[in-house]
């Protein structure tokens, strides 16, 4: 039987990566796997957001982690293929079950990864076809203001996962919200909710009784069998004394040995 810390993970960042948003002193570093492991999470995403990243050093540790996720982005190659770099890179991880399109549905692609308005449907399928060559799921972010946007449906259908986010901490309304949208239209989709612990949309601290009000919430979605997961953002911030981040922290101290079907 699972625990249900099986059914989350990290946001793997690269440390410092996330000092142009004045989230505090980083005090120590802390790789995607330590954070993990403090954290008591089974699983890891790796994107290196646009930061230096040595993936190769970090595949070596291993150690507690269930499952891996790979961002497709160029991995500091700036001429590459995005998804070819990606998938050179995947057979250094043998737990690697998923790729993900980080910001992908951006207003303004970044130079590192991929933008939805560079490509077609037909083209997505494609990549989808090779990922899925590889054993591995096709996933995509998308966060709480784009549910509206009517163009981004077609391009949600094509892939096999969804993580949720809320870039601006959301109120209780707010959540419940964008989560009811997202049950609603995402069917068929495996799904994993977001769980900020830096307010990096208004550029302040998570709020802590916010942060265990979604976890309270997305722990009862995951027994329920209507999201397969949550994400906890990120490791970086773990060396920076934030409240909201002790307190998952916390929560995951109470709950992450809590048997699930």
């Amino acid at each position: 039987m699972k625990q249900l810390k099986d059914k989350f993970w990290i946001w793997g960042h690269p440390p410092a990566s996330c000092n142009d948003y004045n989230v505090g002193e980083n005090k120590f570093d802390v790789t995607p796997a330590q954070g993990a492991r403090y954290m008591g999470a089974k699983n890891i995403f790796y994107v290196a957001f646009g930061h230096p990243m040595d993936i190769s050093e970090y595949s070596k540790d291993m150690q507690g982690i269930n499952m891996v996720g790979l961002a497709v982005e160029n991995w500091g190659e700036l001429k590459a293929d995005c998804l070819k770099k990606t998938l050179e890179l995947s057979k250094q991880f043998t737990k690697l079950d998923r790729l993900v399109f980080d910001d992908f549905f951006g207003a303004v692609g970044a130079p590192y990864r991929m933008n939805w308005l560079d490509y077609t449907i037909e083209e997505l399928v494609e990549m989808r076809d090779k990922i899925h060559e590889i054993g591995c799921e096709m996933w995509v972010v998308l966060y709480q203001a784009q549910c509206n946007d009517e163009r981004v449906s077609p391009y949600l259908d094509v892939f096999d996962g969804v993580s949720f986010w809320f870039w601006n901490e959301p109120t209780i309304i707010e959540y419940h919200k964008s989560i009811a949208w997202l049950l609603e239209n995402t069917i068929g989709k495996k799904r994993l909710v977001g769980c900020y612990l830096f307010n990096f949309g208004l550029n302040k601290p998570a709020t802590p009784e916010l942060v265990k009000y979604q976890l309270d919430c997305n722990r009862l979605l995951i027994k329920n069998g209507q999201i397969d997961g949550v994400i906890l953002h990120n490791n970086a911030l773990g060396g920076m004394n934030l409240a909201a981040y002790e307190e998952a922290k916390k929560w995951m101290d109470e709950f992450g040995d809590e048997q699930i079907d």
